[in-house]
């Protein structure tokens, strides 16, 4: 009689059932685990503006924005710009109908995460910590030159969101992984860095940072970390709060400048399956792209309601019938 080991097409089938069964067990257990509560305002003078049970739209994208992983503001209404994960290449993209508009080749193919601009200058942010810019116009062709910026990050901090911060002049950046300097009495916070761009260096201690022990307070009610591993940012641009967002616990952290969470989003998971690319329009639409993970990429609207006073004197939002 054959030992177990000496058939390996039947080993093969044993080590299959136990990542199925670990896998099932896992889902499971997250299913179990996830409040009924999706939206968590902790500020109650604070007015969140986006209405997540009523998305305006939600957009799929092209095969090759599959695995999009970057979002910033166009220069026109319902227009972005994005990158994927794979190539060199920004996508000028409508929001509205996901017609890729234009493709700008700006450097090899690497892991990109994330995207931004400082008026016409774009910084595209690689998993490493590097940073590609190079200078847009309307009239730029299908290519273009890009200096790469280096930074003290490295792959094993995984950078994946950028953003350009007007009230600082700097970019903000977020690692998924690795701290840049990791400290014993830190591990559930995840820092936001600030990349000065007149100095042209990056802070080597995180400006702003997202607690997941205290996120996971609110959320639970009880003392439990909420595991929380970036993937995009962006600068609100009324209050310039830091949206965050999260694919890892498909979450929406709004932080004020003092790191104080003010509202938490629970992304609904079949819409978004790994949200990564987070910005703001001209007129506070808030887009979230993301990943299509096997499916196609999208891209969701939200139009920014008006905060309304009532005849009592209680706050409230405004219907969203005008858009």
């Amino acid at each position: 009689m054959n030992r177990i080991w000496e058939r390996p097409n039947l080993i093969s089938v044993v080590i299959l059932v136990i990542i199925l069964v670990i896998g099932a067990g896992y889902v499971l257990f997250t299913l179990q685990e996830r409040p009924e509560t999706e939206s968590f305002t902790v500020d109650d003078d604070y007015f969140f503006p986006y209405n997540f049970d009523r998305l305006d739209r939600v957009v799929k994208l092209p095969g090759e924005l599959e695995e999009i992983s970057g979002l910033c503001q166009g220069f026109r209404a319902d227009e972005v710009f994005a990158v994927q994960d794979e190539e060199g290449v920004m996508y000028r993209v409508n929001a509205v109908s996901g017609e890729l508009l234009q493709r700008l080749t700006f450097g090899k193919d690497l892991d990109y995460e994330g995207i931004t601009r400082k008026d016409n200058r774009f910084y595209v942010l690689e998993a490493d910590g590097d940073i590609h810019t190079f200078d847009y116009a309307q009239d730029t062709t299908a290519e273009v030159v890009s200096n790469k910026l280096e930074t003290s990050f490295s792959y094993r901090n995984d950078t994946e969101g950028i953003c350009y911060d007007s009230i600082t002049n700097t970019l903000l950046i977020v690692p998924k992984a690795q701290e840049l300097n990791p400290q014993s009495d830190d591990e559930t916070r995840r820092g936001i860095y600030t990349y000065d761009l007149v100095m042209n260096e990056l802070n080597s201690q995180p400006t702003y940072f997202v607690d997941g022990l205290e996120v996971g307070q609110i959320i639970f009610g009880k003392n439990r970390e909420y595991v929380i591993k970036p993937s995009g940012i962006a600068v609100e641009p009324s209050t310039g709060y830091l949206f965050v967002l999260s694919a890892v616990g498909n979450i929406l952290i709004v932080i004020d400048r003092d790191s104080q969470v003010k509202h938490i989003e629970l992304l609904e998971q079949n819409t978004f399956r790994q949200p990564e690319g987070i910005t703001f329009g001209p007129n506070g639409e808030l887009y979230i792209s993301s990943e299509g993970r096997g499916g196609r990429g999208m891209i969701a609207t939200l139009t920014r309601n008006a905060q309304t006073t009532s005849n009592n004197g209680q706050r409230g939002e405004s219907d969203r019938g005008e858009n």
